[in-house]
Order: C-alpha cells, then structure tokens, then sequence
C-alpha cells in the first residue's frame, strides 16, 4: 500500500468521524488582519462566497464579534465539501474603541472595518511601593 492510499484512508477516516460527533458543523475562525493606524482600527476579514445579508457586525466598549451564515438549500449529494456556511470570529481590544462611528464594507470576498478608537482613554502608570 502506498503512503498516499494510507493519507487518504485516514483523512476519510476522520471526515466520517468529525461527521459522526457533529464536528463538520462547528463554526470556524476567518482569517482576519488587524492594522492600527493613527486613532483607528482596521480590521480586514476573509469571508469569501459570503453575501453583505448574511454578516452579523457587534460592537462594544472594547470589542468586537463578527458571525456570519451562509443558507444553503441541500439538494446536491456532495462527494466533498469543504466551504463553510458559518463564522464566528470575536476580538478584545486594550482599550475602548466608538462604535458609533465604525464603519464597513464588502468587497471582493474580503469585509474590512474601520473602527475609531475613544480618545482620551489612554492607560495611566502607578508607582510599585
């Protein structure tokens, strides 16, 4: 038996098996950069077949959750499939960011967001006695 008959036995093998406990059906992390610039954030996420509807956008004081879910009718028999139909993606920033004035866009599969920071919220030293 060669190397590659075995490699693929095995990836079936824990495909049937993540299938089997429900793991095929997890939500995944998108890969996502996060830049920061002058008093601003900017986040940019690949979200590739997935439609302006179908992202949810949170923001709080210091954070942000992104979720989105693809609907998809099962009609097809799939040999294999491999795109996911949900995300979810939630970071925490050092500091307090307004949300009221953040803004996005869809372009190209990939969602970028502009998130200003609160000025003024900056951390303070404290003495070591």
């Amino acid at each position: 038996m060669r190397v590659f008959d075995i490699i693929g036995r095995m990836e079936k093998e824990f495909e049937d098996l993540k299938r089997a406990i429900g793991l095929s059906m997890l939500k995944r992390r998108p890969a996502c950069d996060v830049l920061e610039r002058n008093n601003e954030l900017i986040l940019r996420i690949d979200l590739p077949g997935f439609s302006k509807k179908d992202i949810d956008i949170e923001l709080g004081e210091n954070y942000i959750i992104i979720k989105a879910e693809r609907k998809e009718e099962e009609k097809e028999r799939y040999l294999l499939k491999e795109r996911v139909k949900s995300i979810y993606r939630r970071m925490d920033f050092p500091y307090e960011i307004d949300s009221e004035k953040a803004k996005a866009k869809l372009r190209n599969g990939v969602l970028e967001i502009i998130i200003p920071k609160k000025k003024g919220r900056k951390g303070r030293k404290i003495e070591i006695k």
